[in-house]
C-alpha cells in the first residue's frame, strides 16, 4: 500500500478535520488539530512545520503535526500544557504511517525527534519506538511525570469505600464542616465566557499560578474554552454558595471520561477546604453521570492521590536519527 503526505497548514487542517468521518481514533482532545491550533494562535511559534494528512488512495490514514527548530522535530503543541500528545493514525496502518514519517523527517534533515507527553498506550510508544529501535536508531526514553487516573465505580458510596480510611474520614469531616458553615452547591457550566471566573481564582489562589498566567496563557485559556465549548466538551465546574463562587475547576468531558485541567479558589475560604472539596464533588458528579474514569492529568499533587487517583507514567522520548547502528546479516 502506498502512503502519501498531503501538506496543509494547521489552521486549515483543524478547520476541515472530521475524525469520525475519516474513521480516525482521537484518543483524547489534546491531539486534535483544533486544540493545537488554539495553542499556535496564542503563542505564535516561528518554527518550521511538517503538518498535513497522510492518505492512501482516497482514504485518510492519519495526520502529522510537527515543528522543527535547529534540526529537532517536536509535536506542534507544547508539552507543558498538553498533558498527552501522540500521532493520530488509523488502526491497522501504524507501520506504513510511521515508515512515511521517518522518510519525511529525513527529507527535512531532522536530526532528533523529541516526543513529550507519551503514555504506554500511545501510538508512538507502541509502534514508532520499536520500529526506530529495530532500524538501529538510538533511543532515549525516560519517565517525565505521572498522571493519576481514577477508575470510577457505579455509585458514590462505593467510591468512598475505595479511599484510604484516613482520607475518607478527612473528606467526610471537611464536607460536614462546609455544610455547617455555608449552603454549598455544585454548578456545571458550559459557557466559555465563564472561564474569566476561573482565571481570576487561579491568579488569587497561588503565586505560581499568577506567574503562569502570562498574556499568552490567558489568551490560550480563553480560546481553548471557546473551542472546547464548540466541540461540546467544556465543563467549568463551580462550587458556589448563594451568589459567591468558592472554587473553580476547568474540566472537559470526553469519551465518558472527565478530565481536570486546572483549578482555582477564593483564598478567604481556604479554611473550609473548598479546593479539594470542589474536586471531590466533581468526581461525585462524574460518578452520577455514569462516567468510566476521572483523569486528574499530569502532576503529583497530593490531593490527586488522596481522592483515589492511581499513578500512570508519562514519558519523554528522543530518537537520534543521526545515530544509527549498522547491522550485519
Amino acid at each position: 500500500m502506498v502512503y502519501i503526505f498531503k501538506e496543509l497548514g494547521l489552521e486549515e487542517l483543524s478547520r476541515n478535520f472530521d475524525a469520525s468521518q475519516n474513521g480516525l481514533n482521537v484518543a483524547n482532545p489534546f491531539i486534535h488539530p483544533g486544540w493545537q491550533s488554539v495553542w499556535q494562535k496564542c503563542f505564535s511559534p516561528s518554527d518550521r512545520q511538517i503538518c498535513g494528512l497522510v492518505t492512501s488512495e482516497t482514504e485518510t490514514i492519519g495526520l502529522i503535526a510537527l515543528r522543527i527548530n535547529n534540526g529537532v522535530a517536536r509535536f506542534i503543541a507544547d508539552g507543558s500544557v498538553f498533558d498527552y500528545l501522540d500521532f493520530m493514525v488509523k488502526p491497522g496502518h501504524q507501520l506504513g504511517y510511521f515508515e512515511l514519517l521517518m522518510k519525511l523527517l529525513k527529507q527535512k534533515q531532522v536530526e532528533i525527534l523529541e516526543l513529550e507527553s507519551l503514555t504506554s498506550r500511545s501510538e508512538a510508544y507502541n509502534y514508532l519506538l520499536p520500529m526506530a529501535k529495530e532500524k538501529g536508531f538510538q533511543i532515549i526514553c525516560e519517565q517525565a511525570d505521572v498522571s493519576p487516573l481514577l477508575d470510577l465505580p457505579a455509585d458514590f458510596d462505593k467510591y468512598m469505600s475505595m479511599l484510604e480510611p484516613h482520607q475518607r474520614h478527612e473528606l467526610k469531616r471537611k464536607l460536614r464542616r462546609l455544610d455547617e458553615a455555608l449552603t454549598p452547591r455544585l454548578e456545571i457550566n458550559t459557557n466559555p465566557e465563564s472561564v474569566e471566573i476561573l482565571l481570576e481564582q487561579m491568579e488569587q489562589s497561588h503565586p505560581e499560578k499568577a506567574l503562569f498566567l502570562s498574556p499568552e496563557m490567558r489568551c490560550y485559556f480563553r480560546q481553548l474554552a471557546h473551542w472546547l465549548a464548540g466541540q461540546g466538551y467544556l465543563r467549568l465546574v463551580f462550587l458556589k454558595t448563594a451568589d459567591t463562587t468558592l472554587a473553580s475547576l476547568f474540566c472537559f468531558d470526553y469519551n465518558n471520561i472527565r478530565y481536570l485541567y486546572n483549578s482555582g479558589y477564593r483564598p478567604e475560604y481556604s479554611h473550609l477546604s473548598v479546593g479539594v472539596l470542589s474536586k471531590m464533588l466533581a468526581v461525585k458528579d462524574a460518578i452520577e453521570k455514569g462516567y468510566d474514569a476521572f483523569d486528574f492529568l499530569r502532576g503529583e499533587e497530593k490531593y490527586k492521590f488522596h481522592l483515589g487517583g492511581k499513578s500512570q507514567p508519562v514519558y519523554k522520548c528522543q530518537i537520534n536519527l543521526n545515530n544509527q547502528v549498522q547491522t550485519v546479516g
